[in-house]
């Protein structure tokens, strides 16, 4: 279990941040909300400022929550379904439970990179939506995205490296 506590403890820590960006920002926005950009950042497609606080809670939930529901409920899927290098090394009874503990383990840090994706997302649309001339900054948009990829891409190679044969 503790193990599990430091990456519960981000993920937490990724939650409270996320909910309370949104709630302090919430009233600062207007009622209709620019919620989709074009290629230049201009605002094409808009709804309710409850609806977007809804679906981005929504998306901030049901991810993580897939994620670490897929990783951490690896145990109940059939081994044949499951790929996975060394899968045979680490299927073997004495290794399949520290194997489990590792995918739980990477899912919640993934769940919690994920939230803190979407807390930035949020801030860039609050930004777009209570600052003339309403649009998205697009430079700051690409660098979240990489970022947020090259933190995906580094999250699959530990992941990987860690399931390497011993």
């Amino acid at each position: 279990m503790l193990k599990l506590a430091v990456p519960l403890l981000v993920l937490a820590v990724a939650y409270a941040l996320f909910f309370g960006y949104l709630a302090e920002t919430y009233s600062a926005l207007p009622a209709k909300v620019a919620s989709h950009f074009d290629v230049h950042g201009k605002p094409d497609g808009w709804m309710s400022r409850a609806a977007d606080a809804e679906i981005l809670s929504a998306v901030a939930l049901l991810v993580p929550a897939i994620v670490i529901g897929g990783m951490g409920g690896a145990g109940r899927i059939p081994v044949s379904f499951i790929n996975q290098p060394h899968r045979d090394y680490w299927e073997a009874d004495n290794r399949r439970k520290t194997a489990l503990g590792v995918l739980l383990r990477y899912g919640l840090w993934f769940a919690a990179l994920n939230v803190l994706f979407l807390t930035g997302a949020q801030a860039l649309i609050v930004e777009a939506n209570v600052n003339p001339p309403h649009n998205l900054d697009m430079t700051h948009l690409a660098t979240g995205v990489i970022v947020y990829l090259v933190l995906t891409a580094i999250w699959a190679l530990l992941l990987l490296r860690r399931f390497a044969k011993m």
